[in-house]
């Protein structure tokens, strides 16, 4: 049993980053409520099973969407997310927290109390406030003003690191480039607030783009997305984009000493005088008045001239906030209560069905288009012909459709007064190949077992390339159509042969291209291992299971030695039978061992250990469990900690006793403190850096 759960634990995680990263790139799968299942069954498996959690369980990191199209800019104050819920009645039950806090592990709070288990009088004098502000959907961003003038606007990211996004920022009409006079003009001053398209700009736009040709955006938000991650602000400034402010940050000046902003509510009027754009906003001091105004906005929601996705339920008393703290992704003190998904009924024209990398062949609903919520949908999944049957849908049949979220919208019945007419037919043929299709026991989804099936390999190819694999900036999926269309790739390995004069005789392809593409393929080769094992696309192996894989057998040749051995891989932590049987099997198939020795030629780095580094300097981490806190000049947190487990250390998001190393960048916080008062090493950055030269990187 425990390996089970073991197994759906491990299988959950990496679900979740893939997901994770679909939605930072605007390219979501599934639903909103579709999202929270999983976290959540991810949530009570850990609650069962705490010895699991990692720093990089997506219940303990903030996900984000950061390329390196753009310097980096380092939050002072992370960008959180916020927990969310679609219950009233868990709502209630955040209130009740608020009121029922107690601090019995907060030495923050044993301080300020000089008791050791504060009450709840103790912290609630008077009853406690909250804002309610409509949660648009849109894009995170950070502004910020030196002397009431925009010097910095920058992307959320991964919350703690963000991308400079400046010169996009400036583009967007109702973001004033200086503030109006007051105090603060003196000092810095940080805006935070949702980008967003208002949705007759949205139409408008996608009207335009169906005249010149090109696929209309899917929704307001992904529209929003892109338009900021375009590289030439002209073109952003032919974007409709707009700006909400919802929260004030005073770093220095007057305003940083002023204590009549202790209230976020405050600080909300504050803006307005400031000339920033404000959305509504509303106060409550209980559950009934929080859901009061969550209904009522629901209610008004189609007569809003932009997309809301909820409201954001916010302590009021800042002071409050920070007694109450934050988890290592979410606020204590915040949570978003969002609405019911949208429900439009349409005719489903067609089950069609889709080709993945691994040869898994997915249905989904072709449908009669219809408008829910500002977005024109033709397509919805259907997950798997199980799935199919129980809904009993069939072409010619109405179905309700529902958009949880705003996003990838899904079928989730025939209409109410639809009757079941027939039964689903699964397909026996693939629709890119037409190979026979085949069942593994146990398993509800067929699949193509044609390794040279078109849509495999172009699976296969953008898989390789994309950013939590190789990361090959330009070799996108239009980029993967063109090498295929031109029969110039089959593989990885091809790739990496492509000469100058071939990339230039693809469309589009100039110069300056044809180098930049150069530039990304040389770049890739020295990616960690873990890295080059997850985009080989074996089957089962997401990047943790790559992860584990990478640290235990350190290059790629000792793992395909050890590979026909699957009892000495499922017994590596992490590792389950299927994963080792799936890692036996695709070592043990030729074709996958020729491309691999295209790779090597290509010199892709197999995970060698440099010469330098001696057996003992490559145990120098093994068995340390590291913590790392501030910013790193030198790299980000994520190469840092790529580093520590690339040479057998354990990344902890917290010091406790067991804690052996932390490494303290600037502005270090509390962390750097609980270190010293329990004794423990502390590297600052230099010498974090000489460790890891001494290891064998070259820095």
């Amino acid at each position: 049993m425990a390996d089970s759960v073991r197994k759906r634990y491990l299988e959950l995680s990496d679900e979740i980053r893939r997901h994770n990263l679909l939605y930072a790139l605007a390219k979501p799968q599934i639903t909103d409520s579709q999202y929270d299942e999983l976290y959540r069954e991810l949530e009570a498996i850990e609650a069962e099973h705490p010895e699991w959690v990692t720093p990089d369980s997506p219940t303990q990191t903030v996900w984000g969407d950061r390329s390196d199209a753009f310097a980096p800019v380092e939050h002072v104050i992370p960008m959180m997310s916020l927990s969310n819920t679609y219950n009233e009645d868990e709502v209630r039950e955040f209130i009740e927290r608020v009121m029922r806090f107690e601090a019995d592990d907060d030495p923050r709070l044993q301080a300020n109390t000089g008791r050791s288990k504060p009450s709840a009088m103790d912290l609630f004098a008077i009853q406690p406030e909250y804002t309610c502000e409509p949660k648009v959907d849109g894009v995170g961003m950070s502004i910020h003003y030196r002397e009431g003038v925009l010097t910095l606007a920058a992307s959320r990211g991964d919350g703690r690191t963000g991308e400079n996004i400046t010169a996009n920022a400036r583009t967007i009409s109702n973001i004033p480039e200086m503030l109006l006079d007051g105090p603060w003009t003196e000092g810095w001053t940080e805006v935070r607030g949702e980008v967003y398209m208002a949705l007759p700009d949205f139409h408008e736009a996608n009207r335009r783009r169906e005249d010149e040709g090109l696929d209309p955006f899917a929704n307001p938000r992904n529209a929003t997305a892109g338009s900021l991650k375009l590289l030439d602000p002209n073109e952003v400034a032919k974007r409709p984009l707009k700006f909400w402010a919802y929260t004030l940050l005073t770093h220095d000046g007057p305003l940083s000493q002023n204590p009549d902003l202790r209230l976020h509510s405050e600080r909300l009027l504050l803006m307005k005088e400031m000339g920033l754009p404000m959305v509504d906003w509303q106060m409550a001091h209980d559950a009934d008045e929080v859901h009061h105004y969550w209904s009522d906005l629901q209610n008004r929601r189609g007569d809003l001239d932009y997309e809301v996705d909820g409201v954001v339920v916010k302590v009021n008393d800042l002071q409050l906030r920070d007694q109450l703290g934050s988890t290592a992704k979410a606020p204590r003190w915040a949570m978003a209560y969002k609405f019911k998904a949208r429900r439009e009924v349409t005719t489903l024209l067609a089950i069609k069905h889709s080709v993945g990398r691994t040869g898994a062949v997915t249905p989904y609903a072709e449908l009669e288009p219809v408008n829910i919520g500002g977005a024109t949908i033709r397509n919805a999944t259907l997950h798997n012909e199980d799935e199919i049957q129980r809904l009993g849908v069939a072409p010619g049949l109405r179905v309700v459709l529902e958009r949880a979220g705003d996003v990838i919208p899904k079928v989730i019945s025939l209409a109410p007064d639809e009757a079941r007419t027939g039964e689903y037919t699964s397909p026996t043929v693939c629709p890119s190949c037409s190979n026979e299709l085949v069942q593994p026991e146990g398993e509800v989804i067929r699949r193509c077992v044609n390794i040279s099936c078109p849509a495999q390999k172009r699976g296969r190819l953008i898989h390789y390339g994309s950013r939590n694999a190789m990361d090959i900036d330009g070799l996108g999926e239009k980029t993967i159509d063109l090498l295929l269309e031109h029969d110039l790739a089959n593989d990885p390995g091809d790739i990496y042969a492509l000469t100058n004069e071939e990339w230039g005789a693809l469309p589009g392809f100039k110069e300056k291209s044809v180098s930049n593409i150069r530039v990304a393929l040389n770049t890739s080769k020295d990616r960690t291992l873990d890295r080059l094992i997850f985009g080989l696309g074996i089957r089962m192996v997401g990047e943790g299971a790559a992860r584990a894989l990478a640290n235990h057998y350190r290059t790629l040749d000792a793992l395909i030695a050890a590979s026909p051995n699957v009892e000495e891989l499922e017994a590596i932590e992490d590792i389950g039978t299927k994963i080792a049987t799936s890692v036996a099997e695709f070592f043990r198939l030729e074709r996958n061992l020729t491309v691999i020795g295209k790779l090597r030629t290509a010199g892709v780095s197999f995970g060698t250990l440099p010469s330098s580094a001696d057996t003992s300097e490559h145990q120098a981490f093994t068995g340390k469990t590291f913590v790392l806190t501030g910013s790193l000049d030198s790299m980000s947190r994520k190469q840092g900690q790529e580093y520590i487990e690339s040479f057998g250390g354990k990344m902890t998001g917290s010091v406790s006793k067991k804690t052996d190393i932390v490494v303290a960048g600037d502005s270090p916080g509390s962390k750097l403190d609980k270190a010293q008062s329990l004794g423990i090493d502390v590297w600052d950055e230099p010498q974090f850096l000489g460790h890891l030269r001494d290891a064998g990187i070259k820095l």
